[in-house]
């Protein structure tokens, strides 16, 4: 990876819908070398994915939570089977694995807190590798990004 690509990656990760033709203008390289390194970047796995970023305070009736999970054991297995279930969830919007005093850190978005509730007893309560969770309610989001500084 070089320059450009570092270049190209800085203008879509704010806007996948930039044109080749415009990052080309931008970073001095023609549309067709642009659509070759963006390629060359996804084949790479360096892009995973171009998505529609929701503004979820547009949206009524939505709750995000932060929760920190200790587990009762480590281990590799007990790690998997628990990343496993936090996958397969699709109200778990993030997720961390973590040192320190918490193993987990988990962005949640639920319809509201009943949901959030039923959840917790499903994911959390119901696991008994899980000692203690702790959830903090966000009042405000101020600042939500996946951006990278490349």
């Amino acid at each position: 990876m070089d320059d450009f690509d570092r270049e190209i990656l800085n203008i879509i990760q704010f806007d996948s819908r930039v044109s080749t033709e415009e990052i080309g203008h931008q970073i001095g390289l023609s549309a067709s070398a642009c659509q070759r390194r963006i390629k060359k970047l996804k084949d790479w796995g360096i892009i995973k994915k171009e998505v529609a970023i929701i503004d979820r305070d547009k949206l009524e009736g939505f709750t995000t939570l932060i929760v920190d999970v200790c587990l009762e054991k480590g281990g590799e297995k007990a790690l998997d089977d628990f990343i496993e279930r936090l996958n397969q969830e699709k109200r778990v919007q993030q997720f961390y694995y973590t040192a320190g005093e918490v193993d987990f850190v988990l962005i949640i978005v639920v319809k509201n807190m009943n949901e959030f509730d039923k959840l917790s007893r499903r994911l959390l309560m119901s696991n008994s590798n899980v000692k203690k969770f702790h959830s903090k309610v966000v009042i405000q989001s101020n600042k939500v990004g996946l951006e990278v500084a490349v």
